[in-house]
């Protein structure tokens, strides 16, 4: 089967039905097939996530790994890269582990990127979407996980060379957070969500950017032909973008 007929069957495949892929090498385990075709297409085909890096051992956080379709890819362009991948869902991660058998070198933590260390209440969504934004709606279907604060991992690493957030709605708090340790970073992807039932943060998001050193590119990841008909409608969202911040090269 070709690579574009494999990823179309797995697009139609049902949402949360488990399914394997050997499309990025290695057996993959999935949660689902459409949620591995978004990320396949943004990460692997699009290269989302590239940038220039003179040596072969970059410092990355991965938080919001998922199942490792980014760490993959990054460990097959740098196969030594000093990778930390924050996953919370217990199901997840178990996949995420799995996934990334090959790469023992790599630090897997079943943690979630949060404001202050401890533990939280997490939405576990079954597939791409868990959060510690949690929507009221799924305020029954909880589970406790174990925290940790960016500052902290930021100390732990020294300089980080990337640092992407997918955490589903928690990233400015996150951020905010670790202000002061930003200077330690060099690049930042972040998933921007805002929530159509509460107040709008972007603006506060860019300040931050601007405020440590940062320019920034931003892709409207909805891409919404009729913005006045449709706010809201994507999982209670009106707005979904894309982050790419880096700092001037001199």
């Amino acid at each position: 089967m070709s690579s574009e007929l494999e990823l179309q069957t797995l697009w139609a495949a049902e949402k949360y039905v488990k399914q394997v892929t050997s499309l990025m090498g290695a057996e993959m385990r999935l949660l689902d097939g459409p949620s591995f075709v978004s990320q396949y297409r943004q990460i692997v085909v699009g290269e989302a996530y590239s940038f220039e890096f003179e040596n072969d051992h970059p410092t990355i956080i991965d938080g919001g790994a998922n199942i490792g379709v980014s760490a993959l890819w990054w460990l097959d362009k740098w196969p030594n890269a000093k990778l930390v991948a924050l996953e919370p869902d217990p199901n997840v991660f178990e996949v995420l582990e799995w996934n990334l058998r090959h790469h023992p070198h790599v630090d897997l933590r079943p943690v979630a990127l949060a404001p202050s260390p401890g533990f939280q209440d997490f939405h576990p969504e079954g597939s791409d979407g868990g959060s510690l934004h949690t929507p009221k709606e799924s305020e029954t279907n909880l589970i406790l996980v174990p925290t940790i604060a960016l500052s902290e991992l930021i100390d732990e690493l020294g300089t980080v060379d990337l640092l992407k957030l997918d955490i589903e709605g928690t990233e400015l708090e996150v951020l905010l957070q670790a202000e002061a340790r930003l200077s330690n970073v060099e690049r930042i992807f972040v998933e921007y969500h805002s929530f159509s039932e509460e107040k709008q943060k972007l603006s506060q998001l860019i300040a931050l950017l601007e405020r440590t050193g940062f320019r920034y590119y931003l892709q409207d990841e909805q891409k919404k032909n009729k913005p006045f008909e449709t706010a809201g409608s994507n999982s209670g969202m009106d707005l979904q973008l894309d982050i790419w911040a880096y700092r001037e090269r001199r």
